[in-house]
């Protein structure tokens, strides 16, 4: 603001739009929820249109446009965070939903949740910083913008009802929540995998490769079945690698079953079915694999 240019600074609230990302992909997936959990402490939110955010900064782009001066891009109206699912629940067919509220400690553990994956290279949309953007709320004076572009901006409910939801969207919101504790049970099933058969698995594993002809090497084959597992499930954790962890998740799966075939047919007759859950461990790799991309 101090330099002698021809600034335009916009403060845009919480910004919704057709793209499910973000906020916009949170209050989707909160939506879906049966039982929709309120965060305490939370403030009033004007939220604010995507396509009204790209409308002004198109406008703000031409020559003729003011200059130097600060917009504040807030929605016509302030809801509270359940309004706001509410708008999306009923856009999306559904009733509203039962709410409770999360204890403080329970609200703090997720934030914190988030801030670790954060760490591991995702993008979830609640960290404590997130926490603190909730508890202030997110308003606004809209009429310097209105006057200074001449936009008049959209409520939720308008923007909404001028796109019909597809059933993409509703499988999406189903998913949201689902996703993060896929990517959850993965690392988790592959990394105690491994402990468990370099620990107090260890002795079943090389029982296992008695009597075929691995026998020999039964000890260093149960380690490296362990190492991998452990190596995979690190790399699934961590997002920058996750789809070739997936993809090296998915080889060992097949190994296993092509190796167990052939050392111990027996096993696909077993009653825990060993080998058997080989084939939904395939599937729920390929569910992760295509809703691995955020955006």
């Amino acid at each position: 603001m101090k330099r002698d240019l021809d600034w335009v600074i916009l403060r845009p609230s919480v910004v919704l739009g057709r793209p499910a990302f973000g906020a916009s992909a949170l209050f989707r997936g909160l939506a879906a929820l049966p039982l929709l959990p309120r965060m305490p402490g939370t403030g009033l939110l004007q939220v604010v249109q995507l396509d009204d955010v790209v409308s002004t900064v198109l406008i703000l782009l031409g020559k003729e446009s003011p200059s130097r001066l600060t917009l504040e891009l807030a929605g016509p109206e302030a809801l509270t965070m359940s309004d706001v699912v509410a708008r999306y629940r009923e856009w999306l067919g559904w009733g509203r939903a039962r709410e409770f509220v999360l204890p403080r400690w329970v609200a703090a553990m997720l934030y914190r949740s988030g801030d670790l994956a954060g760490l591991l290279g995702w993008r979830p949309p609640m960290r404590t910083n997130a926490a603190r953007e909730i508890a202030r709320g997110a308003t606004g004076a809209l009429e310097s913008w209105k006057l200074a572009t001449g936009i008049q901006p959209s409520s939720l409910a308008s923007a909404l009802a001028a796109n019909p939801p597809t059933v993409q969207e509703r499988w999406f919101a189903g998913l949201y929540f689902v996703k993060p504790a896929i990517f959850l049970v993965l690392p988790f099933f592959w990394i105690a995998t491994g402990i468990i058969s370099l620990t107090t698995g260890w002795r079943s594993g090389v029982e296992l490769l008695l009597n075929t002809a691995f026998e020999p090497l039964a000890g260093p084959a149960v380690v490296a079945g362990a190492l991998a597992d452990m190596v995979v499930g690190a790399m699934i954790a961590w997002r920058p690698a996750s789809r070739l962890g997936l993809w090296g998740a998915i080889a060992v799966s097949f190994f296993y079953a092509i190796a167990g075939s052939i050392l111990r047919p027996d096993l696909w007759n077993e009653p825990l079915g060993p080998l058997m859950k080989i084939l939904p461990i395939l599937v729920l790799h390929f569910c992760a694999l295509a809703i691995l991309e955020e955006r």
